[in-house]
């Protein structure tokens, strides 16, 4: 009987010392199975039903010592279930300096407004800075496809690729399948096309990495999930512990 009751103590003992070891190791972990999710940015994530596409690895080309147009890679990720015959991105960047800079500005600054009429009468006035432009042809692009392409933009600021681009997708042949009638193409409106793209530009996180099936704040989503559901087995072994725990405690009353 002593044998049985000193079995039972180190048993018990034992059982003490799990379900304090897990109460400790689970109680850090609890406030991130409270974190708040985060907030919708359009800047932070990507949608996962669209053509995603980044401008990057942008080379001024130059003529003696003069930039006169830019190198650039395209690079996209068709995340829909869409195949394309062909489609074509027309991007925009305008011209947004800032009017403190523009050279009217800076004569009316030195020889006053009225002078600076005078002098724009027999000079002219500063054309308007027209926006930097370039179009992407992509032909035979398939569902879950990632290419990248290297193309010429004729315009010599390199620097405005780098901020948010204005876009367009057209013409744009979409390919649909039907078992009874076969494989044919289906010129979209713009509208309908450029609604599948998306711009990624440096303000994205996403741009200084490879692109993915999702997004990586979706990414970030599902592996909370799965942490929560780590920590819900952890209190799931925590509770058998407390009540073999419990029943151990009745069997040693019974003993004695």
């Amino acid at each position: 009987m002593k044998k049985i009751k000193k079995f039972m103590a180190v048993l018990l003992g034992a059982l003490i010392s799990l379900s304090g070891t897990g109460a400790i190791a689970a109680t850090p972990a609890q406030p991130q199975n409270n974190k708040t999710p985060q907030q919708k940015d359009d800047n932070a994530t990507t949608r996962p039903d669209a053509v995603i596409f980044k401008i990057h690895d942008i080379d001024p080309v130059l003529e003696n010592g003069v930039v006169k147009g830019c190198n650039y890679t395209i690079t996209l990720y068709n995340r829909t279930s869409i195949n394309f015959r062909t489609f074509t991105i027309n991007l925009s960047w305008p011209d947004a300096v800032d009017e403190r800079f523009k050279f009217d500005r800076y004569v009316e600054s030195i020889l006053g407004v009225e002078e600076a009429e005078k002098q724009y009468d027999l000079f002219g006035k500063e054309e308007a800075s027209k926006p930097a432009q370039t179009s992407v042809t992509v032909n035979a692009f398939g569902a879950d496809k990632q290419i990248s392409m290297r193309s010429y933009m004729d315009n010599e600021k390199c620097y405005l690729m780098l901020t948010d681009a204005q876009y367009s997708v057209s013409p744009c042949d979409i390919a649909r399948n039907m078992d009874t009638i076969g494989s044919f193409g289906l010129s979209a409106e713009q509208n309908v096309c450029t609604n599948l793209f998306q711009f990624v530009s440096p303000k994205n996180p996403e741009y200084f990495g490879e692109f993915k099936k999702i997004s990586a704040t979706e990414e970030a989503r599902q592996s909370e999930s799965a942490e929560s559901r780590e920590l819900s087995d952890i209190d799931v072994i925590i509770n058998k512990i407390v009540e073999n725990l419990g029943t151990s405690d009745k069997t040693l009353t019974n003993i004695y």
